[in-house]
């Protein structure tokens, strides 16, 4: 804490990547619901498609990647690990809160609620544990690096996160298109909301 910092607002100085997290993703969620639908708004369909792919993609820096800035930065700022955890974890959650609300329009709350569980969310949980641990070994050798000791950089729980974190990564979204996961996660649904 900086002599000059208020100490009531010393969560915010910690939290402050994980914030920035979570709005760069509501905006770029705020600009795609605006987009959708709305090709008269661009100069021609091709810019209209080009600039839509590029919000979705930019959307998953914030949804599955930001991990790699947010945990070693909050832990440097003094978080505790439970506080880095959590502000990791911010962004996919309100990535599932978001799904959420936007199912409400076409399922009953709980589904919907449900909904926000989805296996790319789920995903987003795993990318984002893999994605601190990936940070949390850079800044360990970033920092070796600057005042080398005796002491090894290398962090045996940092590389479990990240090796579990792909692994949930790959299965929930990118092994065969997520179906594995997906097919427990209807056989899940039609279990809690049978027709």
């Amino acid at each position: 804490m900086t002599p000059q910092q208020a100490p009531g607002r010393r969560w915010l100085h910690i939290a402050a990547p994980a914030i920035v997290s979570v709005v760069t993703y509501l905006v770029l969620q705020f600009a795609v619901s605006r987009a959708v639908g709305r090709p008269a708004t661009f100069w021609s369909a091709d810019a209209y498609r080009l600039s839509l792919d590029a919000l979705v993609l930019l959307q998953l820096g914030p949804i599955m990647f930001s991990g790699v800035i947010v945990w070693p930065v909050m832990r440097a700022r003094g978080a505790t690990r439970l506080g880095a955890a959590i502000g990791v974890l911010a962004t996919p959650i309100a990535f599932g809160i978001v799904s959420a609300l936007g199912a409400m329009a076409f399922f009953a709350p709980a589904e919907a609620v449900y909904y926000g569980t989805n296996p790319i969310a789920l995903g987003a949980v795993g990318s984002q544990v893999a994605m601190s641990g990936l940070g949390a070994l850079i800044a360990a050798r970033y920092r070796h690096r600057r005042t080398p000791s005796r002491r090894s950089w290398w962090s045996w729980p940092a590389f479990a996160a990240f090796i579990i974190g792909e692994i949930v990564l790959v299965a929930c979204v990118i092994w065969d298109g997520g179906q594995h996961v997906f097919y427990v996660w209807i056989q899940v649904y039609r279990t809690l909301f049978p027709a």
